[in-house]
């Protein structure tokens, strides 16, 4: 998936999480920024994506060491960001989370599917997928992302 699908991703993760689970949310622009930097932050293994491109050297050495959709988009990494945000605010580290759950799921729905058991080479990817970056399936991922968002901001 693109980068702008990967921030509404986070955004409607974030706003599931807080409406339909009546997850309290103390900071909400903590919360919610931290939903939207967690969904680009796998990407830190691709130098051009969104955050490559902010973060080149980085980026760069991140590719060069682990490879694309590698540890960045494992549950690895999701445990490793859990660890190294303990000490900050609940709403930063749940925000955060979120963030990169949505993008490890929306990568899940490519063709090239992620590395979610990392270092094991298995590749995991859901039975229907679409191709990144393709108008149709990209299109209706975003149709269904912002039905999501506004269902769940009209949920009672």
């Amino acid at each position: 998936m693109q980068g702008t699908t990967h921030i509404i991703g986070g955004v409607a993760a974030a706003i599931v999480l807080h409406s339909h689970f009546q997850q309290p949310v103390s900071e909400p622009i903590i919360y919610y920024s931290a939903a939207i930097a967690g969904a680009i932050l796998p990407d830190i293994c691709h130098p051009k994506s969104m955050i490559g491109r902010r973060l080149p050297i980085l980026s760069t050495a991140f590719s060069k060491i682990f490879g694309h959709r590698s540890l960045s988009h494992s549950l690895l990494f999701m445990v490793a960001l859990y660890l190294l945000t303990a000490q900050t605010s609940f709403s930063f580290q749940t925000g955060l989370l979120i963030g990169v759950g949505s993008h490890l799921l929306l990568d899940m729905m490519t063709a090239q599917g992620i590395k979610l058991l990392y270092p094991l080479k298995l590749k995991v990817r859901t039975p229907l997928y679409v191709k990144t970056g393709s108008l149709l399936g990209e299109g209706l991922v975003n149709i269904g992302l912002i039905l999501i968002i506004t269902m769940s901001l009209f949920h009672t």
